[in-house]
């Protein structure tokens, strides 16, 4: 293989996250279009069910990037080095519309998520100790197919299971060092799938609905040095959960 065929191949391989994002943005953008257009989706065609909904979310995530405890990959070890980390529970709101295209329920819309996290590093062999304290502040867009359970009088769902993708933007991050600790990268997007459920136990009539929530994401590399380079390791990954509410009247 010539040098200009490999560093066509480099190339590729650095282009195809930012082309996956671009395709994963116009998907979201065309969600957002239907939902727009009340004319589009009518509830007649949708057997009485909602042309749109809009969900309220806040709550708790606890999460951040996956830290190499395992110590996977890492050659020349000694009983004595070990990574630790450490998560705290930080602040979740978003904004989602469920759309009814044709019968078929997609949802998207716009979160934000704090994370907050500490790695320590014991690795006498290698001469490296410290810890590295992580807090970075998202905006995410997820786009997920929803499956409504246990419909009530009104043709409303009280379980909603969903699956999709979800892409975040880091614009805010802050990350401080102590003693002697590896060089890193930390990277301001990443992507991958994302899994939830909602319930909705509490409606007042045609106002509005109250539940709780969870939402599991795994997704794309965001944090790197030498002792995280093993699959898997270093990409971001969180749990979030709380109260959910349903304006029946809003539309978004």
């Amino acid at each position: 293989m010539t040098w200009q065929v490999l560093s066509e191949v480099i190339m590729k391989k650095k282009n195809i996250g930012h082309l996956m994002l671009s395709s994963w943005f116009c998907l979201v953008l065309s969600v957002v279009s239907c939902s727009m257009n009340n004319t589009a989706v009518s509830d007649d065609v949708c057997h009485n069910e909602r042309s749109s909904t809009t969900s309220l979310f806040s709550g708790i995530v606890i999460g951040g990037f996956v830290e190499n405890a395992e110590m996977t990959g890492i050659d020349g070890l000694s009983e004595v080095d070990i990574i630790t980390g450490a998560t705290k529970k930080m602040y979740n709101a978003g904004i989602h519309s469920e759309v009814n295209i044709n019968g078929h329920k997609v949802e998207t819309g716009l979160d934000y998520l704090g994370f907050e996290q500490s790695v320590v590093y014991e690795m006498p062999s290698y001469f490296v100790y410290g810890k590295r304290e992580i807090r970075f502040h998202q905006i995410r867009l997820p786009l997920t197919y929803n499956l409504h359970f246990f419909k009530n009088s009104q043709n409303d769902p009280k379980l909603i299971l969903k699956a999709g993708l979800s892409a975040g933007y880091t614009f805010s991050k802050s990350i401080t060092d102590s003693n002697v600790l590896p060089d890193y990268s930390f990277k301001n997007f990443d992507y991958g799938l994302i899994v939830g459920i909602s319930t909705y136990p509490i409606q007042y009539k045609q106002n509005y609905r109250i539940g709780l929530y969870l939402d599991l994401y795994r997704g794309s590399r965001i944090y790197e040095d030498i002792y995280h380079e093993a699959e898997g390791m270093g990409g971001n990954c969180f749990m979030k959960f709380g109260v959910t509410m349903q304006p029946l009247g809003l539309k978004f």
